[in-house]
């Protein structure tokens, strides 16, 4: 069974708010909140994750994990991206 994996136009959009290095507000399925710099994605076989700079750390974060995220730079295109499990996107 392959795994779930982001849609890819959602996936280019945290993609771009990576290369851009946006800070953000990262609201998770769980209802727990991170705020941090968008740095980087990163794959795994089985997931895949949006790698934050957090108080001078890498956090990884699961993509599955993650509700929305709110963009906090005023000139971004666009300012939140809500994060479903459907498509597929190979990576």
């Amino acid at each position: 069974m392959s795994p779930v994996i982001v849609a890819c136009d959602l996936h280019d959009h945290v993609e771009i708010i990576c290369m851009r290095r946006y800070p953000v507000l990262i609201h998770q399925l769980n209802g727990s909140t991170l705020h941090g710099i968008a740095r980087d994605t990163r794959s795994t076989a089985q997931e895949e994750f949006l790698v934050l700079d957090k108080d001078e750390q890498k956090v990884e974060i699961p993509l599955l994990q993650i509700e929305r995220i709110e963009v906090l730079d005023a000139a971004a295109p666009q300012q939140l991206i809500w994060l479903q499990p459907s498509g597929s996107c190979a990576v």
